[in-house]
């Protein structure tokens, strides 16, 4: 008996100290994140339940889903502050209890970035008497991420594009992080993060004439932490361009 009333007491603690982790987040989202709130009704199934929110305009400021049960999910669109509330009102009776939280939402701070690697030479570089016009080279670009926040670090994930130059083709794309999907369009999904930063290298094989520049660019299309679904901040910085440098088209060596 005792070990049980140990074992609940515990169960207890570990149920409330988890759930207010999880509402500190709720209470201080960013803008695009979406959050669950809930509570336990008195007589969820007979009483009316109801979710509002005081401030703000309904699908402008905040979106919310679910609004009738004792879970709602809120979608936060505009920084601000404002007053979630919960109203139960008794079957019968008319009765109302009402519960309020206060959320602040802040200004989105999750940025995802690329840029434009070193240009490099093809593959045929150096090479004594290179026996091909084509050679593949290998190339990589660094992707990467950070919250503004040191302590929140999501997993999160990207979707992007490759177009080789004329004539190039990209083939073996993996991925450092995470799980590659897709063959163009790609998906890197459940990328890792900690200290509230993030990196996943992007690599390919370029096969392309040596004797002609070839670019190789990367496009990122969207890209969103997977805690609370946020969308990144801006997209101004989601293009890179790896450029690979032709070699000196030399003519065989001649005798007399």
């Amino acid at each position: 008996m005792k070990k049980t009333l140990t074992y609940l007491i515990a169960s207890i603690a570990f149920i409330v100290l988890s759930g207010t982790a999880m509402a500190q987040e709720g209470l201080a989202p960013f803008v695009g994140s979406t959050h669950v709130y809930s509570v336990d009704a008195d007589d969820a199934t007979n009483n009316t339940l109801a979710w509002s929110v005081v401030e703000g305009t309904p699908g402008t400021d905040y979106t919310i889903s679910d609004g009738d049960t004792e879970t709602a999910t809120v979608l936060w669109k505009t920084a601000g502050t404002y007053k979630l509330q919960f109203s139960e009102t008794a079957i019968g009776t008319g009765c109302i209890t009402t519960k309020e939280v206060t959320i602040v939402v802040g200004e989105n701070t999750f940025d995802v970035s690329t840029s434009n690697p070193l240009a490099t030479c093809n593959a045929a570089d150096g090479q004594v008497n290179y026996a091909s016009n084509d050679a593949t080279t290998s190339i990589k670009f660094t992707v990467n991420m950070a919250t503004g926040n040191a302590g929140f670090n999501p997993n999160w994930e990207i979707t992007f594009t490759l177009s080789p130059g004329t004539g190039a083709t990209v083939a073996n794309v993996a991925a450092s992080e995470g799980t590659l999907s897709g063959s163009g369009p790609y998906t890197i999904t459940g990328i890792t993060s900690a200290t509230g930063t993030g990196t996943v290298d992007i690599t390919m094989d370029v096969t392309g004439d040596i004797y002609t520049v070839q670019d190789v660019d990367l496009a990122i299309t969207s890209a969103t932490e997977l805690t609370y679904k946020t969308s990144d901040v801006d997209s101004d910085d989601w293009t890179a361009i790896q450029t690979i440098n032709a070699i000196p088209n030399t003519s065989e060596i001649r005798a007399n």
